[in-house]
């Protein structure tokens, strides 16, 4: 894990100067980072509970908040807001206790600490880094970009605090009214451009609209096994649906853990379900969850003549298997024994965890 001088000494600073006490988390800024690419920032803390800078590079990055606005709307967390958890792709310097903090990284926080001479604010004055990263679990940094992104993240804040104690909130570009951004974008914020003395050149500029999540179709390129389940006999209609379990597990590989990828298989007529357990990360080789499929139907002896599914991730995993098989794939909406078999197989999963 990653925690570098630099890293701290912005943290520290942005802590000092508590600009949540200024700004709401609806007040969006954004920045150049070093390498041209826009991050935008948003800082929490205003209530009075939560202190944190959130870091979102790129309208992709930029994506996870405004998703996070839209589950704040939502009166319930259920299946589907835990999938969208899982593509959340940011950063967060967060302020917590000491005590929260595992023993390395609070030895190394309290020798920066003693050797700077710097003293860390009592109340949830202690910066934990924490890494967002498409289905994978939360982690410290583990790559220098991220390193440098959040730094610079936590500079451009700095900057901000200081600009508003002799400019008015308007003036930078901010809303007076506090209005949240929203999905279709095209809201003006401060934009602040570093110059080479270290300082900030001022502007606006436009917030991207999300960015819906795309999945590129997965091609099954194993004669063997297709050829195999296109002999197989078909008959009834299989309902599909790709979910993640919320228990991480290690590859012995990345130093970050994943979560595992379950295919939900649910018979239309009879509801028998069954899952389809992916032994490795299958994000990094869905092949391996349609091998497993196939190995099922040959098991059983039969394939379906048709199978259903609710969402754009399952149907670009299952669209050229499907094709190559001789099996009909049919996009359809609220398929509820199968949301009742993912509830249900999620529940098992939390208490057991």
């Amino acid at each position: 894990m990653i925690l570098t001088n630099e890293m701290l000494e912005a943290a520290l600073r942005f802590r000092s100067i508590c600009l949540w006490e200024e700004l709401t988390d609806s007040d969006v800024f954004a920045f150049r980072l070093s390498d041209g690419e826009t991050g935008y920032c948003s800082v929490m803390g205003n209530a009075g509970e939560h202190f944190s800078l959130g870091f979102y590079r790129g309208k992709n990055g930029f994506s996870s908040y405004l998703k996070t606005l839209d589950m704040g709307r939502q009166q319930s967390f259920g299946c589907e807001t835990f999938e969208t958890v899982m593509t959340f792709d940011c950063i967060n310097c967060d302020f917590v206790a000491a005590s929260t903090l595992d023993d390395t990284t609070k030895k190394r926080i309290r020798k920066y600490v003693n050797d700077a001479g710097l003293k860390i604010s009592r109340s949830n004055g202690w910066p934990d880094f924490t890494r967002f990263e498409p289905y994978k679990a939360q982690y410290g940094i583990t790559c220098e970009k991220d390193a440098r992104d959040i730094t610079e993240a936590l500079r451009a804040a700095i900057a901000v605090s200081e600009k508003l104690t002799i400019h008015d909130f308007e003036s930078l570009g901010f809303d007076k009214r506090g209005a949240y951004p929203t999905a279709k974008g095209s809201k003006l914020v401060p934009y602040l451009i570093p110059t080479a003395d270290g300082t900030y050149e001022w502007s606006t500029v436009k917030l991207p609209a999300l960015v819906q999540d795309k999945y590129a179709t997965v091609k099954f390129e194993n004669d063997i096994l297709v050829n195999m389940v296109k002999a197989l006999p078909a008959s009834g209609v299989l309902q599909l649906r790709i979910i993640h379990i919320p228990t991480p597990v290690n590859d012995g590989v990345s130093e970050v853990p994943y979560f595992p990828a379950v295919l939900i298989c649910i018979d239309a007529d009879s509801e028998y379900l069954w899952p389809i357990f992916c032994k490795e990360d299958s994000e990094k080789n869905p092949i391996l969850i349609l091998a497993e499929l196939a190995d099922t139907f040959r098991r059983n002896a039969g394939k379906p003549q048709k199978m259903q599914v609710e969402d754009a991730k399952t149907e670009a995993l299952l669209e050229d298997f499907c094709h190559q098989c001789g099996i009909v794939l049919v996009r359809e909406q609220n398929l509820s024994a199968l949301n009742e078999a993912w509830v249900s197989l999620l529940d098992n999963f939390m208490s057991f965890s």
